[in-house]
């Protein structure tokens, strides 16, 4: 059983600081064993420039969040379970020492870590009075980002993602030893919806930590053999002039594509290439184009071959419906057209995308995204291309997003992403399943799940190929935007206790103009397609 304390300032915490405590609460093996409150009065509060000030309000009034985590919840109830202590230390404009006497009674207390969710910078022997050390969030990638506000300067510098660093607290600000790190996508739309994203990150991240740190798999980022230094500046509340020239900045390119959104839309379409005997090509400006109606997109392409002809599953939608299905075009065994129309094949109350397909002796099946159904459904063919059943239930009550199977030294394995929590990232925890027969609905998780924490290059984004000898998994690069691209993952090692891949390649959508993002690619005997999202106007 790990103990753990918690520094806090008060008995009101905020609702991501209180859903950490919860988890402890209650996990099987972790134990809330002391609250310590900090009974000084701060003589060095800092509110920051009025326009800051100013700024963040209005941006957190215009721009609301459904679940906020910085809602305050009492902890009254948590005093009657919990050894309550108040400390008085030595409190500087920058930094707080505890006393002798305080150190000693928490070296007492034998905690295996300590939490900081109060207290200021730390320093002094109470970074060494527990066995793990105290750990502290920094919301922020601490190898670019070191100092404040949280995840405000990358929405000032419009920054593609945000990083969110556990760190074990050294004396050196932001640059403790790093536990672990994850990375969303910067919501450039409002300062406090990309710090209220990146609270909740935290929430993950932290929980996943402790987890594995109660399972004895907790491992540090190797810092020994690195040489990265620091060389960004230390951030810092910005004054009145910095925040009038950032909200002017801000405001007048939100405004720009608001109006922007008022004349053109995206729309994705499908662009594939045939080039007999050939592997995947690799120029897409040499791609034939599929355009869908005016209101449609088309997205998600997935190519078989049957019988000297191609087929082309792919999700439709009505943009705005929120209720996709999936539609099938045909090609001949020149990579000629056959319907210039396409043909639904495949419908449900709920939205369907992602038409994942692959063949099992004289079968086909198909596992298409139903995210929105909390549940996943293994379909099978009774007349292939164009008539699909409901065949096997995956999973119930849970949500995969773009699920993707490979079958590999006699287990098939599930890739998919998934949330974490109610205000967590759909598109950056890459979960992984096993199973030795496709005709189960017993799937085990994988040990080290998730196994990335990146919103780059976590999603699947097709047909995990095999080229050169070499495994590889293509992966959505969800930033800037959703979507945005495609990368090319080795996977090194597969196996139902060891993962790890590597990048090895990547797509962005920058071979015509007016291009916005590509998140799909699949190819089978010189076939390849792929999909885009550009830009129409309305």
């Amino acid at each position: 059983m790990m103990r753990i304390g918690i520094l806090l300032d008060g008995l009101k915490v905020k609702q991501w600081q209180y859903e950490i405590i919860q988890y402890i609460e209650s996990h099987a093996n972790l134990e809330f064993t002391a609250l310590m409150i900090n009974a000084n009065e701060s003589k060095f509060v800092s509110p920051g420039s009025f326009f800051y000030r100013a700024s963040q309000a209005l941006d957190r009034k215009i721009f609301s969040v459904k679940n906020d985590a910085f809602k305050e919840v009492s902890l009254d109830k948590n005093q009657e379970k919990t050894s309550l202590f108040y400390v008085e230390g030595e409190e500087k404009r920058f930094s707080y020492k505890f006393s002798p006497r305080d150190i000693e009674l928490v070296r007492e207390l034998n905690l295996d870590i300590m939490i900081r969710f109060g207290f200021g910078i730390l320093r002094g022997d109470i970074l060494n009075a527990v066995n793990y050390g105290i750990w502290s969030l920094h919301h922020g990638d601490n190898r670019i980002n070191r100092g404040g506000p949280p995840a405000f300067w990358e929405v000032a510098n419009r920054e593609d993602v945000t990083g969110i660093t556990l760190q074990k607290l050294s004396e050196d600000l932001d640059g403790g030893k790093v536990i672990k790190r994850s990375f969303i996508k910067t919501n450039t739309t409002s300062f406090y919806r990309n710090k209220n994203e990146a609270f909740w990150a935290g929430v993950e991240l932290f929980n996943l930590a402790l987890d594995e740190l109660s399972r004895g798999i907790l491992k540090y980022e190797d810092e020994e053999n690195s040489l990265q230094f620091y060389s960004h500046p230390l951030y810092k509340d910005p004054n009145n002039n910095t925040s009038i020239k950032i909200l002017l900045k801000f405001w007048s390119r939100r405004s720009l594509e608001v109006l922007k959104e008022k004349i053109t839309t995206p729309q994705w379409y499908i662009l594939y290439k045939f080039k007999r005997n050939s592997s995947v090509e690799k120029s897409i400006f040499r791609y034939k184009k599929l355009y869908p109606p005016k209101g449609y997109d088309w997205a998600d392409p997935f190519i078989v071959k049957e019988n000297h002809k191609f087929y082309l599953f792919f999700e439709e939608i009505k943009i705005g419906s929120g209720k996709g299905h999936i539609s099938l075009f045909e090609f001949d065994d020149k990579g000629n057209l056959i319907n210039k129309e396409p043909v639904k094949i495949l419908e449900e109350e709920y939205h369907l995308s992602y038409p994942f397909i692959l063949k099992e002796g004289s079968n086909y099946y198909m596992l298409p995204e139903s995210a929105n159904a909390n549940d996943l459904w293994l379909y099978k063919s009774e007349e292939f291309p164009k008539k699909w059943k409901k065949y096997r239930k995956i999973f119930s009550k849970k949500q995969i997003y773009d699920a993707s199977l490979y079958f590999h030294e006699g287990y098939w394995y599930l890739f998919g992403t998934e949330k974490l929590s109610r205000g967590g990232n759909r598109d950056q925890y890459l979960h992984l399943y096993y199973a030795k027969d496709l005709n189960t609905e017993i799937w085990t998780p994988h040990p080290l799940n998730p196994l990335s924490l990146d919103v780059r290059g976590a999603r699947p984004a097709g047909k995990i190929f095999k080229k050169n000898g070499k495994l590889l998994r293509p992966t959505q690069i969800g930033a800037p935007k959703y979507g945005y691209g495609i990368q090319i993952n080795e996977i090194e090692n597969l196996s139902t206790t060891e993962f790890s891949e590597k990048k090895v390649g990547d797509i962005f959508p920058k071979w015509d103009n007016g291009l916005f993002a590509s998140h799909t690619l699949n190819f089978i005997d010189g076939f390849t397609v792929i999909d885009a999202q550009g830009e129409i106007k309305k």
